[in-house]
C-alpha cells in the first residue's frame, strides 16, 4: 500500500515538530515524530481496524498516537494521511480550515 501525506497533514507535522522542539527539545521532538511515522506504517497494515468518522469526510477513519489524532482514508492501494490534529482540537472546524 502506498502512503500519501496531504499538504495539510505535512503542515500539521511541521507545526508539531516546531512546538515539540521548542517545548521539549530535539530528542523528544525526534521520538514523537518517529512515533507518528511508525503509526502511519501500522495503519497501512490494517486500516480497517480504526474507527470510522464519516461525519468529517467520506471514508474518514481516525487513529490516536500520543496527544494527536491521525485523520486518514484508505483505498485498496493507497493510504492517505489527511490531517494530524491535536486531540483537543475541534476536528470538524479544523477540517474545514485545512
Amino acid at each position: 500500500m502506498k502512503l500519501v501525506v496531504t499538504e495539510a497533514a505535512l503542515a500539521d507535522l511541521r507545526s508539531i515538530r516546531a512546538y515539540t522542539l521548542e517545548r521539549w527539545g530535539k530528542a523528544q521532538e525526534q521520538r514523537y515524530l518517529d512515533g507518528l511515522w511508525t503509526k502511519f506504517e501500522a495503519i497501512k497494515v490494517a486500516p480497517g481496524r480504526y474507527r470510522l468518522r464519516p461525519d468529517l469526510f467520506v471514508g474518514c477513519r481516525i487513529a490516536v498516537k500520543g496527544r494527536h489524532v491521525i485523520l486518514f482514508r484508505a483505498g485498496e492501494d493507497v493510504l492517505e494521511i489527511v490531517r494530524v490534529l491535536h486531540g483537543a482540537m475541534d476536528f470538524k472546524r479544523q477540517w474545514l480550515r485545512g
